[in-house]
């Protein structure tokens, strides 16, 4: 995509905008959202650096890029990576309290973390979020969905919502949902994504709707100057979900502002 700008004459309805230096992690444990979110990333002619446990924790990250992008994985596998015997020592282990210092200073010179799925956990744990994920702890009785079309409701005025329509729909599979804690005031928090007060879903099954309704489903925590946007309803699911790969794109445009 390169460096682009659009016409930013009053009026005109568009902002200018520049392409982000954009990193994406991967771990050496096997991860296919990882796969599918870098597909989708070429698709588009998004240029990125992929980068492992080591490049994160020698630090001075905010030095190469503007956001790095987490997609689905547990936070053990992050933090902890593959271990025992029948793993070779060069990929042994995740980034580790080293690797998560290195990500709080990227933050607190103005970087951006994106975290998708499960990756949200990670960035919620380690980074101290005034957010909370109703999803953990949820049991398979209280709460499940196999594979479900749900609607949800866009802040348009969001940056990370623009050029959406109000009301749309996006596929959910036991992904984390959202509420706001509130223990931090100073850390401002816009829910740019959210589950409407009725009717979820759209096709398909779920159970434990009562649980979702009126949660957030995609947010952002402004952490001064730092950003971390949490996609808990992933945008870019298996490369299929083209109608909200916009938010995705949005946000990485967003951090290069």
């Amino acid at each position: 995509i390169g460096v682009q700008a659009t016409d930013a004459r009053p009026g005109s309805g568009r902002r200018p905008f520049t392409s982000p230096r954009l990193a994406v992690y991967q771990s050496w444990t096997s991860n296919m959202d990882e796969g599918w979110t870098r597909w989708v990333l070429e698709q588009h002619e998004f240029p990125f650096t992929t980068i492992h446990n080591d490049e994160v924790k020698a630090g001075t990250l905010r030095d190469r890029f503007d956001v790095i992008l987490f997609a689905d994985q547990r936070p053990a596998d992050i933090l902890r990576g593959a271990s025992g015997s029948n793993v070779r020592p060069e990929y042994r282990g995740g980034i580790g309290d080293e690797g998560v210092a290195a990500l709080r200073d990227f933050l607190a010179q103005g970087g951006t973390i994106v975290a998708m799925g499960n990756a949200c956990d990670f960035a919620i744990e380690r980074f101290s979020l005034p957010i909370r994920n109703l999803k953990a702890g949820l049991s398979r009785d209280e709460h499940f969905a196999p594979g479900t079309i749900l609607n949800v409701e866009v802040d348009t005025a969001s940056a990370i919502g623009a050029g959406m329509p109000p009301s749309t729909k996006g596929f959910y599979v036991n992904s984390p949902f959202f509420s706001e804690t509130g223990a931090f005031p100073s850390q401002k928090v816009e829910v740019v994504v959210r589950y409407p007060n009725t009717d979820l879903v759209a096709s398909g099954w779920l159970k434990g709707e009562e649980l979702m309704a009126g949660r957030a489903a995609v947010v952002a925590i402004d952490l001064k100057p730092g950003r971390v946007v949490l996609f808990g309803l992933r945008p870019q699911h298996r490369a299929q979900t083209q109608a909200t790969f916009p938010r995705l794109f949005n946000a990485l445009y967003e951090a290069a502002r």
